[in-house]
């Protein structure tokens, strides 16, 4: 409202002070909208940033019309009101490019410039393509220089909302993942032992304690990998939570400086009988927080762990077969996607499997060729191998194929195991079904675990 009162009255002492709409000097009238539009937005920085999109195009079409129909001046400084609309053009279109909405500052854009770029062309002599061309390609170069002072930053800015939307998304898959890897295998557990204690409670209700045991242990496993998840998701935020295999950095208290004889304290008397000990003050107030370190994530050295927790719980026997040296010939990425690859093997087999008598995971060095290579291979070979199950599907598992959930598992496993370096593949083995990983190892195998 300011900015327009003020424009109005600019307008009105330009025409009391030459007498006549027409007697006004040629720019002067556009030249007054443009600082009445710079002026409001100095007045509404910031909110007018974002709405000066369709006053600048307003303003650039008033340009273009007195370029297009007034007659230039005759005095030497007749353009002066021309040469200062345009620079007030150019500082607004920068606003814009910088502020607006895309489609708007495109739009007034394209309208300013055309203002800035053709303002001098009735002011030619003897106008001809040449130097109409010249004289427009020459104004041009303000209106590029004014774009990509406000797109650059504008650009900057995006680059940087869209990393970090994909840092966003990255961490959501991680998460994804995570509870996929390991809740979903407890859980899965879970359930089976539920349906399990649900047929053998009819006929033999003491079978049904062992059940709920083996459920309960599952579940606190559940609520650790849960725990670990949610830990990993404060450690992101940055809350001052390291990461698992960040070495210990506590503050050590750091030793006294020298004092000089000036500054040594005198030596204090000893406490006689009659006169108590003082004691320390106690520290009011609640202790301080400490914060927990995350658990490290599991590796292939939790792998036994995990297949006797896998044959307790289910019907289906678990057999690992596993050099003892195996874990210190893997990198800590490596063997935790290693045991991911093998809980996911599992759990797949307790889910579209259920009636398997026999499951076994084998790690073993790679064997390549020793004429044509012969040094040993740095590689180690993880495969899952179980046999066909003879159970139909459960009401579960038929309700979630329904409902479209599974089969991301091991689309997403293969992605993490080719990260690591390694391969990924899987598919029907000799009636059953074969997993089969190869990770790469820092160093090989001595020569009698292999």
């Amino acid at each position: 409202m300011l900015a327009a009162i003020t424009g109005c009255a600019a307008l009105t002492a330009l025409t009391l002070a030459y007498g006549t709409w027409a007697a006004i000097p040629y720019g002067a009238v556009p030249a007054v909208v443009s600082a009445t539009l710079l002026l409001w937005t100095v007045a509404c920085w910031p909110r007018s940033r974002a709405r000066l999109a369709r006053p600048l195009a307003l303003a650039g079409g008033l340009s273009l019309l007195t370029t297009t129909f007034s007659a230039p001046p005759s005095a030497p400084w007749g353009s002066v009101w021309r040469l200062a609309e345009m620079a007030v053009l150019l500082m607004l279109l920068a606003v814009v490019a910088r502020w607006a909405p895309r489609r708007q500052a495109v739009t007034a854009g394209v309208v300013a410039g055309a203002a800035v770029a053709t303002w001098t062309l009735p002011l030619i002599p003897a106008p001809s393509v040449l130097p109409l061309a010249g004289a427009a390609a020459f104004w041009a170069l303000p209106v590029l220089g004014a774009a990509v002072v406000g797109g650059y930053p504008r650009l900057v800015e995006h680059r940087r909302l869209r990393l970090v939307i994909e840092t966003r998304r990255s961490q959501q898959l991680e998460l994804a993942r995570d509870l996929h890897d390991f809740v979903a295998h407890d859980i899965s557990g879970i359930v089976a032992q539920a349906q399990a204690a649900r047929f053998v409670a009819a006929s033999d209700p003491g079978q049904a304690l062992p059940a709920l045991e083996r459920i309960e242990r599952a579940g606190l496993h559940a609520l650790a990998s849960m725990d670990r998840t949610v830990r990993m998701l404060h450690e992101a935020n940055g809350n001052g939570i390291t990461r698992p295999d960040a070495p210990d950095t506590l503050d050590a208290p750091e030793p006294p400086a020298a004092l000089t004889p000036q500054e040594a304290p005198a030596p204090q008397e000893a406490p006689t009988p009659e006169a108590p000990t003082p004691k320390a003050p106690t520290p009011k107030g609640p202790p301080p927080e400490v914060t927990p370190r995350p658990e490290p994530l599991p590796g292939v050295d939790q792998l036994p762990a995990l297949i006797e927790r896998f044959t307790a719980v289910g019907a289906t026997e678990a057999r690992l077969t596993m050099p003892p040296a195996t874990p210190g010939t893997l990198s800590r990425e490596t063997s935790s996607t290693a045991y991911r690859m093998v809980v996911e093997a599992l759990t797949n087999v307790r889910r579209h499997a259920p009636g398997a008598a026999r499951v076994e995971v084998t790690l073993t060095p790679a064997v390549r060729n020793p004429a044509t290579h012969p040094v040993p291979a740095l590689k180690i070979e993880i495969q899952v191998v179980n046999d066909a199950g003879a159970a139909p599907a459960t009401a579960l598992r038929t309700r979630r194929a329904r409902d479209g959930h599974g089969g991301r598992g091991l689309n997403a496993l293969r992605e993490r195991v080719q990260a690591t370096g390694g391969t990924l593949s899987y598919g029907p083995y000799e009636g059953g079904w074969r997993v089969l990983a190869v990770f790469p190892q820092t160093r090989t195998l001595p020569q009698e675990t292999t």
